[in-house]
């Protein structure tokens, strides 16, 4: 049985990253750019006002208070052609272009206008409240690398530059295939024996919460023509995510489905708990995790393997979800020989993170991960984790906790 470790490298190994496509800026939020955008223009094109007030010649205010002859006013977005010469200003607006021979702003506050003149109170240095020709952008400038993960700011800054499309990469088309005769769509009441299909809500939010949308298809019950048919309908996407069925009992036909579509299986079982009835699997390109069924085993898999699968493919660098250190607060019992992840509440205190288990750790206590639970990985060797000591803890609710001394999982992280 493979480890974590092993079995993420397995994923990461398989998973390439899609290819460009060039969208509108709007559509480029989230996004990774995949060409370096080069700057043809400066920004600002030309030097102008930082501030309302009047451009002058610094030396003519460096004895203020003294008077001058206001010769014109530019509004925003206008030239003036009158050149400010000894004894003159000319009243400006932020965006104003400084006029020839300005090489200062004396802001309105500092001033008072009189009949066609202005008084101006302070003196002011040789560029103040001036914005230099290509103070933000220069030309030729390279305002956003490839690899970047577009901000509004990014957006905003592309826009100054007058580009109006971005080359990106693609996102990833995902597709959630829950399984299982015992299941019933949200708007049904469950009968005895039957539960509500939570695992296709909570699969297809967390790959919404990784950037990406996903296609959830109905329900399709434990018969193994009606599980290869329905993946067969999936299998078109970049990404398929199966729930339940992959475990060895008589109803578990996702392995075989998977088989009899010709995708190669890189590895079923993962010595881990939850979630040790994982497969992994690729056909050319596109990639078929076979998530276990319960609740909590299915996301923690998620988190785990397919999150960095599908942030891979989008072109992200940063895969995995923030990990911190955490102290644990008492002793708890686990699995020898497998990497658990223990779900815990954190707590920020002035000593640091302190974690505290969940009173359940049931695979089917789907609550123990919600209000923004972590996931405490318990290394495998171990039978009881010591209080008091420190472990990494995997935040899924990253709201908040995405910090620059947060380890990415597989990077330091004993898996």
């Amino acid at each position: 049985m493979l480890s974590v470790g092993e079995a993420l490298a397995r994923v990461l190994d398989a998973t390439p990253v899609l290819g460009p496509e060039r969208v509108p800026l709007l559509d480029a939020l989230g996004r990774v750019a995949a060409e370096d955008v080069v700057s043809r223009r400066a920004v600002p094109a030309a030097a102008n006002s930082a501030m309302d007030g009047y451009a002058v010649r610094a030396a003519d205010v460096a004895a203020a208070p003294v008077r001058l002859r206001v010769v014109a006013a530019v509004a925003a977005g206008t030239v003036c052609d009158t050149p400010v010469v000894a004894g003159t200003a000319v009243k400006l607006f932020t965006g104003s272009v400084i006029p020839p021979g300005a090489d200062a702003v004396v802001k309105v506050e500092a001033t008072e206008a009189q009949d066609g003149a202005v008084l101006v109170r302070e003196a002011v240095r040789p560029g103040a409240n001036v914005r230099a020709a290509g103070e933000d952008v220069a030309p030729g400038a390279v305002v956003v690398r490839r690899g970047t993960t577009l901000e509004p700011a990014d957006l905003g800054v592309l826009a100054s530059v007058g580009r109006a499309t971005v080359l990106v990469h693609r996102r990833p088309r995902v597709v959630v295939v829950p399984t299982g005769a015992e299941l019933v769509e949200l708007d049904q009441e469950p009968g005895p024996g039957q539960v509500v299909n939570s695992n296709a809500v909570a699969l297809a939010a967390a790959v919404r919460a990784a950037g990406v949308e996903p296609v959830v298809l109905p329900i399709v019950h434990d018969r193994l023509d009606d599980v290869r048919a329905r993946i067969a309908e999936a299998a078109d996407a970049d990404v398929v995510l199966t729930s339940g069925g992959v475990s060895v009992g008589d109803l578990d036909f996702v392995k075989a489905a998977l088989d009899g579509l010709g995708v190669e299986r890189l590895f079923w079982q993962v010595a881990q708990k939850p979630g040790r009835p994982l497969t992994f699997g690729r056909r050319g390109g596109r990639l078929f995790f076979g998530l276990p069924g319960n609740p909590v085993s299915a996301l923690v898999c998620f988190w785990v393997y397919a999150r960095p699968a599908l942030r891979r493919l989008a072109g992200h660098r940063r895969l995995h979800l923030p990990v911190v250190d955490a102290r644990l607060a008492a002793p708890v019992r686990k699995a020898a020989g497998l990497t658990e992840f223990v779900r815990v509440a954190l707590a920020e205190t002035a000593a640091g993170w302190v974690a505290t288990a969940a009173p359940s750790q049931g695979s089917g206590v789907l609550t123990a991960l919600a209000a923004g639970a972590g996931l405490l990985v318990g290394p495998a060797p171990l039978r009881e984790l010591p209080g008091g000591k420190s472990y990494p803890v995997i935040v899924p609710a990253a709201s908040g906790l995405e910090r620059e001394d947060a380890a990415p999982l597989g990077s330091g992280v004993q898996i």
